[in-house]
């Protein structure tokens, strides 16, 4: 008797162990032995299938419990799809029985409600096995969910690699998350060697900040950025485009994505597409010369009836604008200072015209301060006129209109001494064209020629400013073909090369002025080229060097970096001045 109450006290702490163990885990135990009879098995059983639980008892046979659980509705299992299947009750039972002796077996099968569950079952040496039932609908949910993402996933890379378009989105540590393959284009790299990369890894350092600073602050402020801007193909091509940079995502989850608008050719195709030209709120009929400069292209010579609205207050010129409509204007309306000079820029290669520019005070001094707007000669006369018009007293309106004027020089001064210069052969002043001024390094005769080759205004306003204050002798071209020509006319010390030009680029300009010197057996010294570009994408440096230049200068240029470059390349330090 003592015997009999010890083996049941046995019993019961075994039960209650498993019980418990199978609590912890959320699964059920069932545990038989080598004749197939149940040893014992854990309440949780009873929650998959809707047995009596008088049949789950230590002792009970298994085909016994098999044929419970096939009227229960368990003859699912094995379906894999939740739906009953056409199977007997024998066929069902000698079915779970040969899966019952396997060794090992796992499954995850749906039963009739919906759930799915694992089955795991164990065959120990002694013959005992071990079965659980786990509930993993949860898991197949967000496996079914992970898999649709993956899905969209695929399907928007897909989309975006057929755009045209070229497309990036970097994450808030400015990371490459995703690119399309027409950005991949553009340096010449697989996605694979972008994707978790930074620019800095990419680009050289001047080039990646310049990305980062434009990138970082549409991350933090939420402000879109749209620029015009050349970008330097790994191919040797130059695509002229819109660069839009737009954030996305929600409050510490942030994106930037960024997009580039080829308008290289908007020129040419603006006259029969005018949703091209549309979206920049102009009237898509009335094109202009595609080589129109900046200047003409916002000068009162534009057609009356159509007026640019510079005004912060997007209320107010909303309602400007609907009153212009009405009057049969065509006016379009802008409220960041920021995207006023791109908008002008894709006037300018579209060939359009605006007749007249009204702009607020506010506007206005917001775009004194920004250097490229003073060189649109309409934009610059209507910030004067703005200003003077707020300035107390006409000697206020000279002050202010002054202040204007000097935060740049003037695109028509900059071409105006550019056109001073002597025509060729005499490209290059010498000592008869100025007063003697000794034997020293700053004698004329004895002064360092550089030429170069740079069509935008504003970075030749810089070269000039620089290249004078080294004292240098200098001329300037606007592409490369004139760049050739002026090197054949007189031959200089140095050329400095923008690459990014139109007619002829920089590459093919140096290619043909190196065809040219080995053309002239001996007779043309090798003159240093070096390479001027805002674009350093991996690969730009070995094709410069390809085309035969010499060395590579990365813009922003300082006087610092120029002065280094030219000492290095003419080995004449007495004919620099000092930059001080």
């Amino acid at each position: 008797m003592i015997l009999s109450d010890t083996e049941t006290h046995r019993n019961c702490c075994e039960a209650r162990t498993i019980e418990g163990l199978a609590s912890a885990l959320d699964i059920a135990i069932m545990i038989y032995d080598r004749n197939d009879t149940l040893i014992a098995v854990s309440p949780q059983f009873l929650s998959f299938f809707n047995i009596s639980p008088d049949i789950l008892v230590p002792g009970a046979r298994l085909r016994d419990l098999l044929n419970a659980t096939y009227d229960a509705g368990a003859r699912v299992l094995g379906s894999l799809n939740g739906q009953a299947r056409s199977i007997s009750r024998e066929d069902w039972v000698a079915e779970r029985i040969a899966i019952h002796w396997r060794e090992r077996y796992e499954s995850v099968e749906q039963l009739a409600d919906g759930r799915w569950i694992r089955q795991c079952k164990r065959r120990l040496p002694d013959g005992v096995l071990i079965a659980t039932i786990q509930d993993v609908s949860e898991q197949k949910r967000r496996d079914a969910e992970l898999s649709r993402i993956r899905q969209q996933a695929e399907l928007a890379q897909h989309i975006l690699d057929n755009l045209v378009t070229p497309v990036i989105v970097k994450d808030s540590e400015l990371r490459y998350v995703i690119v399309n393959d027409a950005f991949c284009r553009i340096p010449g790299l697989q996605r694979k060697q972008m994707l978790g990369r930074t620019a800095r890894e990419l680009v050289e350092p001047d080039l990646a900040a310049r990305f980062e600073q434009v990138e970082r602050r549409v991350l933090e402020t939420g402000e879109p950025f749209d620029a015009i801007e050349d970008i330097f193909r790994a191919d040797g091509t130059v695509m002229h485009a819109i660069t839009h940079a737009r954030r996305s995502g929600t409050p510490g989850n942030y994106y930037v994505t960024v997009s580039f608008d080829d308008v290289s050719a908007l020129a040419d195709i603006a006259d029969y597409n005018p949703e091209l030209t549309s979206r920049y709120g102009v009237d898509p009929t009335a094109t202009g010369s595609a080589a129109a400069t900046a200047e003409t292209a916002a000068s009162p010579s534009g057609p009356p009836d159509r007026i640019l609205i510079l005004d912060q207050d997007q209320e107010r010129s909303a309602i400007r604008v609907a009153e212009l409509t009405k009057q049969g204007v065509d006016a379009v309306a802008i409220a960041s200072a920021d995207e006023v000079v791109a908008f002008l820029e894709a006037l300018k290669a579209m060939g359009l015209t605006i007749g007249r520019i009204e702009i607020t005070p506010d506007m206005a001094g917001r775009l004194a301060k920004v250097a490229p707007a003073l060189h649109h000669a309409a934009l610059r006369q209507a910030i004067e006129g703005c200003l003077a018009m707020e300035a107390p007293s006409k000697a206020r309106s000279g002050a202010v209109a002054a202040t204007v004027r000097q935060e740049l020089p003037s695109v028509d001064t900059a071409k105006a001494g550019a056109a001073a210069l002597p025509a060729s052969p005499a490209i290059f002043p010498t000592a008869a064209d100025a007063p003697d001024q000794g034997n020293g390094a700053g004698s004329r005769h004895d002064r360092i020629r550089v030429l170069v080759a740079e069509d935008n205004d504003v970075n030749q306003i810089v070269f000039e400013q620089i290249l004078e204050g080294i004292g240098v002798d200098f001329r300037i071209v606007s592409n490369g073909q004139e760049a050739v020509a002026a090197w054949r006319s007189a031959v200089p010390d140095l050329i400095l090369m923008d690459v990014s030009m139109p007619v002829m680029n920089g590459l093919q300009a140096a290619q043909a002025i190196r065809d040219a010197e080995l053309a002239g057996a001996g007779d043309l010294a090798h003159v240093p080229i070096i390479a001027v570009t805002a674009h350093a994408m991996s690969g730009d440096r070995e094709r410069c060097f390809a085309a035969g230049m010499d060395d590579y200068l990365s813009k922003p240029v300082s006087p610092e970096k120029l002065e280094t470059i030219i000492r290095k390349w003419i080995d004449r330090p007495g004919r620099l001045l000092a930059t001080g």
